[in-house]
């Protein structure tokens, strides 16, 4: 290892977000580096739960008007200044997938005619893939992939829209926003950013490079709880454009008119569809209100200096059994780093996870480990070194217990 372990005690100790990991429950003898897919849960967190489960006990449906009913835009204001956006631009409300659908269908009902091509990245995450064909086979349009390094290449008078991960789920590659989203509506695309791996790992500054619609998940960097609401983000330069294609009651001008004819709402409310569930969003605004408190620019620096960190302290066993090292160089990256063994890859992650290092696998033989800095201290990411090193060496991963396949991965 580059450093000793005074020095890192020393980083901890001049670490201006050391204070934050008490703000977290985390189970003792492991070191978490899967905040890319789920985040841990604030200490805060339990007691928004038990007041929402209070709430519905005593109050029963009374809870809609003392404050349930409001949980979408509430916590989407809450959301709005960690993606550098304005009040009143993001929803909380369904998941990523269905937010992303909804917005399809938003963009194009104005769009050009001869503009029937949505893109959607070649080896991006599968389920904004699937949204994109589910979409193009109920509306008539044509999907295509295209490869992120060559975009231009895949634009032409034919597309409509583009759907783009600002951080790839993979290997951690970084996009430049600004730079893409003016190449797309230069063409007289749109495009709709994906958020699921930077927001809360990175400042996201939607407003000030002209972004105008975007989506994302909660229950990564955000640490919103497990399967916790997605998001999604329009600008109020294209708000109150129409109808989007999920229209629900409370998505209504009036929900509570309880008219026959749909009337959108005239406001991001627009993209609420049905009944939200008012304990899931508890959890999530615990996190919120926690990270009102928080510099992204920390965040950033702290993420970059623990993947460099750990990078250090193993590029040399790496090497010697074979592991490809693919994160993009520290100014590229977001808050990951993705290493590849195409034949011991998922018996690799589940011998660390066995030593307490608790990473993720995606196929084909991708290793990630993700790097949340508010719960994630110096010495956890140089320990985590260490025991890579050790399980290398000691070849665990040859052993049959890891080569046995779980559900999830």
């Amino acid at each position: 290892m580059p450093y000793t372990l005074d020095e890192i005690r020393a980083m901890d100790q001049e670490d201006p977000l050391a204070h934050t990991r008490s703000l977290f429950d985390l189970p003792e003898g492991c070191y978490y580096f899967c905040g890319n897919s789920l985040g841990a849960a604030p200490v805060t967190a339990q007691q928004y739960l038990f007041d929402a489960q209070q709430q519905w006990q005593s109050q029963l449906i009374q809870g809609w008007n003392q404050g349930w009913m409001d949980a979408p835009k509430r916590l989407g204001n809450l959301l709005a200044p960690l993606a550098g956006a304005s009040q009143d631009e993001v929803l909380v409300c369904d998941n990523l997938s269905l937010n992303l659908y909804k917005l399809l269908g938003y963009i194009t009902q104005h769009q050009n005619n001869s503009r029937k091509v949505i893109l959607a990245e070649d080896q991006g995450f599968p389920s904004d893939s699937y949204i994109c064909q589910s979409f193009c086979q109920f509306s008539g349009y044509e999907f295509q992939t295209f490869d992120p390094e060559s975009i231009s290449k895949s634009l032409g008078s034919d597309t409509a829209t583009l759907v783009i991960s600002q951080v790839d789920y993979r290997t951690g590659q970084l996009r430049d926003m600004k730079t893409i989203t003016r190449l797309v509506e230069c063409k007289g695309g749109e495009v709709i950013w994906d958020l699921a791996h930077s927001a809360g790992a990175m400042p996201v500054e939607l407003n000030n490079l002209g972004v105008k619609y975007a989506v994302g998940c909660t229950y990564k960097y955000l640490n919103g709880g497990p399967g916790s609401p997605g998001f999604v983000y329009v600008s109020k330069v294209v708000q109150n454009n129409g109808w989007q294609p999920l229209a629900g009651w409370l998505g209504h001008k009036q929900p509570f008119a309880f008219d026959q004819e749909y009337t959108p709402s005239e406001t991001i409310s627009t993209f609420r569809t049905g009944t939200h569930s008012p304990l899931a969003y508890s959890a999530l605004e615990a996190s919120l209100k926690l990270l009102q408190k928080i510099d992204l620019n920390d965040v950033r620096e702290k993420s970059l200096n623990l993947s460099r960190l750990f990078l250090d302290g193993i590029k040399e066993i790496c090497k010697q059994h074979g592991i490809e090292d693919i994160t993009p160089k520290p100014e590229q990256r977001g808050s990951q780093v993705a290493l590849i063994h195409n034949q011991h890859g998922y018996a690799m992650v589940q011998a660390l996870i066995a030593r307490g290092v608790i990473c993720d696998y995606r196929e084909p033989g991708l290793m990630r480990f993700g790097f949340a800095p508010l719960y994630l201290s110096y010495e956890d990411s140089w320990n985590a070194g260490r025991e890579v090193v050790e399980m290398l060496n000691n070849r665990e991963y040859e052993r049959k217990e890891f080569q046995v396949r779980q559900k999830v991965t």
